[in-house]
């Protein structure tokens, strides 16, 4: 037993660690726009690992980068990828780009380029998207916490001061918190 709890706290460690490594709004935001970025590269099965790298290059958080990369999932890639090809080639040749089974083989550098250079712009805008939505989400909850910190402070302190008075108690007043801040 003590093998599995030791393990235990040391993942619930590690968790909160990921968790909170930069995990400012902004950083959060920025982090998620780079893992979805990677997430749209032409780099099948290194999306996480390329994300995190990013996230690590520019001194994101790793785990909501690994998590914005995870916009690459199975059942979304190929709406993206053809996305990627289609303005890439739209871009490039100013038409669309027009995928026949028969014709595929003999496209397939066009493809391919295409797929590469549409990874910028579907990227993107879809890490501008996606990034922003998450900031958004991380500065409503970071007030959330705040507030909620804070009205919990203020009927802590309300309730030490009504016990105080109801004690009959001369001493003042007096928060730790402050104390300790202007130290």
């Amino acid at each position: 037993m003590g093998l599995f709890a030791n393990s235990v706290r040391k993942v619930r460690q590690l968790w909160v660690l990921a968790k909170n490594e930069r995990a400012s709004p902004r950083e959060i935001g920025w982090a998620v726009a780079v893992g979805v970025f990677c997430g749209c590269s032409p780099a099948i099965g290194f999306h996480g690992a390329l994300a995190v790298a990013c996230a690590t290059l520019f001194r994101l958080n790793r785990l909501w980068a690994w998590l914005g990369s995870r916009t690459s999932a199975f059942f979304i890639l190929p709406f993206i990828t053809y996305a990627e090809v289609e303005i890439a080639h739209l871009l490039r040749t100013g038409a669309w780009v027009s995928i026949d089974r028969e014709r595929i083989a003999e496209q397939a550098k066009e493809l391919l380029l295409d797929w590469f250079l549409g990874s910028v712009p579907v990227g993107g805008a879809l890490a501008a998207i996606l990034g922003g939505i998450a900031y958004a989400v991380a500065r409503s909850r970071a007030r959330r916490t705040r507030s909620e910190s804070e009205s919990e402070s203020e009927s802590e302190s309300e309730s030490g001061s009504e016990s105080e008075s109801e004690s009959g108690s001369d001493s003042p007043n007096v928060d730790r918190r402050d104390i300790s801040a202007g130290c």
